[in-house]
């Protein structure tokens, strides 16, 4: 790479930065319970030899499972680096969506001389010379997550394969519905570059599977809240459908049925929190009663993005070969777990729906030594 890339991730509190060493979990984080692969070395190493500062920085932590576990899995990948030698010290910071004050908190931390900035953006553009600024530091920048959409800088994207998402859960849905099925659809956020591409694949599954999408356009921005509001309205208006087809946020249109004292669908998805998976086990424990799909959106993206920066610290250098988008320094990583009811009596599908809390997402992430190998030299 021409420059250092760097890392940024968002934060706990808003507006606010709290400093913590690797072995304090962050107070708004939930415990790391549910992960799709083990994260830890197997092994400890040398005894940390080398300091390291990190900046993560967000655009919501707070009541978004997503989010939480977000930066949960990135302290426990900072606390992982100590058996590569490496003392992560960890800094949060939170914009609550606002461009503003995330284009600040950025530049406070470039001033403040951390060594990673990992961000998980509020917008997919408009941060070019902070950016700029922070690798003439010579900083490792990265976004996680959402990717940045600029070419006129070196930046990594390590984010999730999210237009498999959408296609994977409109194909499902069209098998388990058949061709000419209504369904309404409930997108994330509109103008967000994770969500665009997540809407490209739910499009071409209904295009493939003859679904007809019914209502309007409806964005719940990844707030349960808004998103059992729009559920309300929809169920208020009368309108005839077969299934939902929802970006996440499953769990909290249902509670919109529940409160209405409606009958469910006949298919829902995506989801893949504790809540939703506990929901769909109990409501077909005794017959099938819904067609569901569980997928993983891993918040994990963000611990395996700052093991890519790490990967860096220790001198490595990354692969030509591996972007997904190779203008922007793309990387999209899988997700990992596809369940749908036909999976209703899978042993690992009914251990995480025993053991997971309802508000936590399910989870991976990428440890140093799988990094290197998949990604660098």
């Amino acid at each position: 790479m021409k420059k250092k890339l760097a890392i940024i991730v968002a934060a706990l509190s808003a507006l606010t930065m709290v400093a913590c060493s690797t072995s304090q979990p962050a107070s708004t984080t939930a415990a790391p319970a549910a992960t799709e692969a083990a994260t830890t070395a197997a092994a400890p190493a040398a005894p940390a030899s080398q300091d390291v500062k990190l900046a993560s920085h967000n655009a919501i932590i707070e009541g978004n499972p997503y989010r939480v576990r977000y930066e949960a899995d990135i302290q426990e990948a900072a606390a992982d680096a100590k058996n590569y030698g490496l003392n992560v010290s960890y800094a949060s910071f939170v914009s609550n969506w606002d461009a503003a004050t995330e284009s600040q908190q950025i530049e406070n931390s470039i001033n403040e001389g951390y060594d990673i900035i990992l961000v998980n953006p509020v917008s997919s553009s408009g941060l070019d010379p902070i950016i700029d600024k922070a690798q003439e530091a010579g900083i490792i920048y990265i976004n996680a997550d959402v990717e940045y959409l600029s070419p006129d800088v070196n930046v990594l994207n390590v984010c999730t394969d999210q237009k498999y998402l959408g296609y994977t859960t409109a194909t499902y849905a069209g098998k388990v519905l058949g061709k000419g099925a209504k369904v309404v659809m409930i997108a994330a956020m509109d103008g967000n570059s994770a969500n665009e591409q997540r809407q490209a694949g739910f499009e071409q599954g209904i295009a493939e599977q003859g679904l007809e999408v019914v209502g309007g356009k409806y964005f719940h921005d990844w707030d349960a809240v808004k998103a059992q509001q729009i559920m309300t309205e929809i169920l208020n208006s009368g309108l005839e459908y077969d299934g939902i087809l929802i970006s996440q946020c499953a769990e909290a249109a249902l509670a919109a049925y529940d409160a209405a004292g409606k009958e469910y669908p006949k298919f829902i998805g995506f989801n893949d929190t504790g809540e939703f998976m506990q929901r769909m086990l109990k409501l077909n424990e005794t017959e099938h009663k819904m067609d569901f799909i569980v997928l993983s959106n891993p918040p994990g993206v963000g611990a395996s993005a700052l093991n890519f920066g790490l990967n860096m610290i220790l001198g490595k250098e990354i692969r030509d070969d591996i972007y997904d988008v190779p203008e922007i320094h793309s990387i999209y990583l899988k997700s990992k777990i596809n369940w749908t009811y036909d999976d209703i009596n899978d042993p690992e599908f009914k251990e995480k729906a025993a053991t997971m809390a309802p508000g936590d997402a399910l989870t991976y992430w990428l440890t140093i030594d799988e990094v290197a190998q998949q990604f660098f030299k």
